[in-house]
């Protein structure tokens, strides 16, 4: 025998059945405007729809609409609040587990390119007068490991 959960003056009522599903019913309506597993709900998604006090609720699934509902103003709250208490709410979300990708090390440059780059700061230099041709010779022969 399914369970009502009245969810207040005008907001109509959820009936929980015992196959693991739940089923809304609007007010003064005897016909179900949706039925979905509890377990495959993940979330809510509330539009507004044409008339004023009106708003269009979607029961989401995984990548899914499970079902969508015109609900008066208020009602698609108090429906996604029963949802979510609910203890089989979401149960069948796979978890997420974020591993953080190793990043690779950067590429060392290579002995040669780090050499060169130094001959050519003392070839500048040498060239702005700051090192003597002696100096630079010394300091390439360092480098070159000379």
């Amino acid at each position: 025998m399914p369970t009502k959960h009245a969810l207040g003056f005008g907001n109509g009522r959820i009936m929980e059945h015992e196959d693991g599903t739940a089923a809304y019913i609007k007010t003064g309506e005897f016909t179900q405007a949706f039925r979905v597993n509890i377990a495959d709900v993940r979330g809510f998604s509330v539009t507004r729809h044409g008339k004023v006090m009106s708003r269009l609720l979607h029961v989401l699934g995984n990548g899914t609409t499970l079902a969508s509902v015109e609900v008066n103003h208020g009602t698609s709250e108090l429906i996604e609040k029963w949802f979510q208490r609910h203890p089989s709410f979401n149960s069948k979300a796979t978890p997420t587990t974020i591993t953080p990708t190793p990043r690779p090390a950067a590429a060392a440059p290579a002995p040669s390119a780090l050499v060169a780059d130094e001959l050519r700061k003392l070839a500048e230099l040498r060239n702005e007068g700051i090192l003597t041709s002696e100096e630079f010779d010394a300091q390439k022969a360092k480098l070159l490991g000379r």
